[in-house]
């Protein structure tokens, strides 16, 4: 069928809270981003060979106000089976004994970008998006797992974490759109681990401010998995084999466009990242698609590890970014949070104990984390992250 191509507006219209993050920092981060080079003739030929693998034939397409492409996959031929694990994978359409949200979900695209029965929805890559992914590969969207050894140069974390045996968990976080430079990043992630450092495999969902990797200052849906520590397996969204979309409306890249008013409305989006057979990513009460279990060499007995937080990346020489809004938590409505963070123990979404979870920060005098106790709804623990950065500062990290 012909592609077809529309331009459409695309308006959106109890109890753990991380409040994340403040205001910008004025100490430069160790140079992560490499130099920026032209690209020889050789990477162009490669990076469209690439391109060809990774965009399937459409059977119809759709481009949103934001410039991007949106095309309509055959579900069985998307990108994802390319993975030499998933040659003879048969698409699980839906989980089957995973909790669904009460309440209906908001639209994030116009109610006419909508794929036919047996196809999916799924943002085109692009060759500046090849580009940008590889050179933020020094730096990386990685899990701040290095503290307290050395973390790594070129960027800084405010997190919580909760060692404890998990199939995945869920969280309600605000959305902003921090300023960031052309070559930072800015975003708040719920990760889930499991394995030694060296082999790290990691799951890692939430949303981003990403110029290096979208070529624009939107604040987008993401994710990133890897099964080596990031080495050399993974990558964000659709760039790599390996995630399976199942979604005809939502697709991973999409922008946020409702942000966050600081000490006005807040706009939330909750996310899950839970085991059910696969690693099922959702988004409020919709399964996008999934994360097949065979993909992973230490996530089969569920994983070890949970964490909340923001993380920056930034060169040398630059004020760093802010974490969501960029300002002191005061109350709900000028704080950077997450809330309603809840553990799926594989039969129950459950609130983890205060005492199981631990505050983890890169530099707390700029980016800090703390835990606040409350009563949650049926007793259950209401805890409390808030993570905040001293005023203009200069400081090199030691």
């Amino acid at each position: 069928m012909a592609t077809k191509f529309m331009t459409m507006p695309s308006r959106q219209p109890r109890n753990l809270v991380l409040f994340l993050i403040s205001i910008r920092i004025m100490f430069g981060l160790s140079h992560a981003v490499g130099e920026w080079q032209a690209i020889s003739e050789e990477e162009d030929m490669e990076m469209e060979r690439q391109l060809s693998v990774i965009n399937k034939p459409p059977i119809m397409s759709f481009e949103t106000e934001f410039g991007d492409i949106l095309d309509c996959i055959d579900i069985y031929k998307q990108h994802a089976f390319d993975h030499p694990l998933l040659k003879d994978h048969i698409v699980q359409t839906s989980p089957k004994n995973l909790p669904k949200s009460e309440g209906e979900s908001p639209r994030l695209l116009p109610e006419n970008i909508k794929c036919p029965p047996g196809s999916v929805l799924i943002k085109r890559t692009t060759k500046q998006d090849l580009i940008m992914a590889n050179r933020l590969k020094p730096s990386g969207l990685n899990h701040p797992h290095q503290v307290p050894m050395e973390p790594k140069k070129g960027y800084a974390f405010a997190t919580a974490r909760y060692y404890s045996h998990n199939f995945g968990a869920r969280t309600i976080m605000n959305v902003w759109r921090p300023e960031v430079a052309s070559d930072q990043a800015s975003l708040a992630s719920l990760w889930i681990a499991n394995g030694p450092l060296d082999k790290l495999n990691v799951l890692q969902a939430g949303w981003v401010v990403e110029p290096l990797l979208f070529s624009s200052n939107y604040t987008r849906l993401y994710t990133h998995w890897t099964v080596d520590n990031y080495k050399t397996t993974g990558c964000v969204n659709y760039l790599c084999p390996g995630f399976v979309q199942v979604h005809r409306e939502i697709t991973l890249g999409i922008v946020l466009n409702q942000i966050s008013v600081y000490k006005g409305k807040q706009v939330d989006i909750e996310i899950a990242i839970l085991r059910d057979g696969e690693w099922w990513l959702k988004l409020y009460n919709q399964f996008i698609g999934y994360w097949p279990q065979k993909l992973f060499y230490y996530m089969y007995g569920g994983a070890n590890y949970v964490m909340w937080g923001g993380h920056v990346i930034s060169p040398s020489n630059k004020p760093s970014p802010a974490m969501g809004n960029g300002h002191f938590p005061r109350d709900y409505n000028s704080s950077a949070y997450f809330k309603q963070t809840q553990i799926w123990d594989n039969v129950h979404l459950v609130y983890p104990l205060s005492d199981r979870l631990e505050p983890v920060m890169t530099v707390p005098a700029c980016y800090y984390a703390a835990v606040i106790d409350g009563i949650a709804p049926g007793g259950s623990a209401n805890l409390y992250y808030v993570a905040e950065c001293g005023r203009r500062i200069e400081q090199k990290r030691n």
